[in-house]
């Protein structure tokens, strides 16, 4: 398995820092950082696609759904026949999930991690202030 961190900017790099940091994964790692440069998004994609080469799978992560990224991505890879799987608008829970899987990931296991994956966007405000910290998280 593969995994290609595609964003608007440098999220997918800090996406990156924060993978190595925190999981010491051994799944090799793409990042496509978009609008940093004069590139065009399609010349990106090509070019980090011929870089990232053969695979059994390749997961690619996108920072936004309905993105140019996101667009992009999909439009050169949706007729290939080998095992491409996109994932827009993605968080860590999600990222950390299905690499921590280690091996070729079904859809059914996609849908299941962004399902859980949903469920560690919280909004803290709404935990009254008198619960004891430790549950909190």
């Amino acid at each position: 398995m593969k995994i290609l961190l595609a964003s608007h900017g440098t999220f997918s790099e800090g996406t990156q820092c924060f993978l190595k940091l925190m999981t010491g994964t051994e799944t090799p790692v793409y990042t496509l950082s978009a609008f940093m440069d004069d590139r065009s998004i399609e010349q990106l994609v090509t070019e980090k696609l011929k870089e990232i080469g053969d695979f059994d799978q390749l997961l690619i992560f996108c920072d936004i759904h309905g993105g140019s990224v996101a667009q992009e991505l999909f439009r050169q890879t949706h007729e290939d026949t080998r095992n491409i799987q996109i994932i827009a608008g993605y968080n860590l829970a999600i990222v950390m999930d299905l690499i921590f899987k280690n091996h070729i990931v079904t859809p059914e296991e996609i849908r299941h991690s962004i399902a859980e994956g949903s469920k560690a966007i919280v909004y803290l405000n709404d935990i009254k202030a008198d619960s004891e910290e430790e549950s909190l998280f």
